[in-house]
């Protein structure tokens, strides 16, 4: 859920969205520009911006790739996603409620043991539970604030300590990761039921988005700066320079 000071669907306040965004503007303009002006004065207006188009999408090509995949740049375990992360993996609440109609079929069994299974000790297991946990406990305190018109952070808000989470379970089989639980409020509430769903978020996204945008813009700019230098070589040796309009 968003709450109500923030903006453009970013879990973010809105005037922190708004500094952000003038700072990465006025950054580009100030690094890219300069670099940009100084071009132009060399080489002209269109030979300038091809070689600064064209080093810019080979660095970020360069620099996504890096981000997307490690290439040991950090040492022999260098993880990878260095770079801008995306919705990271998590649980996700798909039913809740006293009883709540199962979104699908394997949530109907619960917790019949044939088909859900509890929790062992290991380690894996033990990290699992405690992510459904925090999941349950963070969807119903976030909904009952809404219900109630408090802001999760103002005094008197309900908190995610305030519930108890019990009878954890995981799916056997199927095509996705299922939990199921049972919660209440320790100041007093029905038993609720809650169905989840594990998704696997897309970490990566940004870094291949990087990656993806900056090859197109290299193959687009690439060309046509080979083309302009040999036109400008041309020139150089011999040709005949277009008319002079004064400086770039």
């Amino acid at each position: 859920m968003i709450a109500a000071d923030t903006c453009l669907g970013f879990h973010v306040a809105c005037d922190t969205v708004v500094k952000g965004g003038l700072a990465v503007v006025m950054g580009f303009v100030l690094f890219v520009g300069s670099v940009l002006l100084l071009l132009s004065a060399v080489f002209g207006r269109r030979m300038g911006y091809l070689v600064l188009a064209t080093s810019f999408f080979g660095w970020m090509f360069l620099l996504s790739a890096l981000w997307a995949f490690g290439f040991w740049s950090q040492g022999p375990e260098t993880p990878t996603n260095l770079g801008p992360r995306g919705v990271d993996p998590a649980w996700v609440v798909e039913a809740a409620g006293t009883e709540p109609r199962p979104p699908r079929e394997t949530f109907a069994s619960y917790p019949d043991p044939t088909v859900w299974r509890e929790p062992g000790t290991n380690e894996r297991d033990a990290a699992s539970v405690q992510a459904v946990e925090g999941a349950v406990q963070s969807y119903l305190a976030t909904l009952m604030n809404e219900e109630q018109g408090i802001e999760p952070l103002a005094p008197g808000a309900v908190q995610t300590s305030d519930f108890e989470v019990r009878d954890i379970r995981f799916a056997v089989e199927g095509d996705a990761s299922l939990a199921a639980a049972r919660a209440f409020y320790k100041g007093g509430g029905p038993l609720l039921t809650v169905f989840l769903r594990h998704d696997s978020g897309s970490v990566p996204v940004y870094s291949w988005a990087f990656m993806i945008g900056s090859l197109i813009g290299l193959a687009v700019h690439l060309p046509l700066l080979d083309r302009a230098e040999r036109r400008r070589k041309d020139i150089l040796t011999g040709g005949t320079a277009p008319a002079w309009y004064g400086p770039a």
